[in-house]
């Protein structure tokens, strides 16, 4: 058993902002992967209401800035019409 971290950006927000369904069919964790989200923890084991649930983002090249910038808006999209809230974009690591 070993921690393994990275880090990125992620458009989203935080877990205790949203409201995910928990229902007797899914968990919190199967709805966010059947609804294509990711999820990064700020620390080992960390409850999800702690963690930011959203759409990663790859690093990007300044010169691949316009096609970066019109991904994260295309997912910001998405993340409104999934949770009918503004998407923030978020700089963390992911602890798992």
């Amino acid at each position: 058993m070993g921690i393994d971290y990275d880090g990125g950006m992620i458009v989203g927000d935080y877990a205790e902002n949203l409201d995910i369904p928990n229902t007797e069919e899914l968990e919190d964790y199967e709805w966010i992967e059947e609804n294509d989200l990711d999820e990064m923890h700020p620390w080992y084991d960390a409850p999800l209401e702690e963690c930011i649930v959203g759409y990663c983002v790859s690093d990007v090249k300044i010169s691949d800035m316009d096609d970066w910038l019109k991904d994260v808006k295309e997912k910001a999209k998405k993340f409104k019409e999934l949770f009918g809230k503004e998407a923030k974009l978020i700089g963390t690591q992911n602890i798992w």
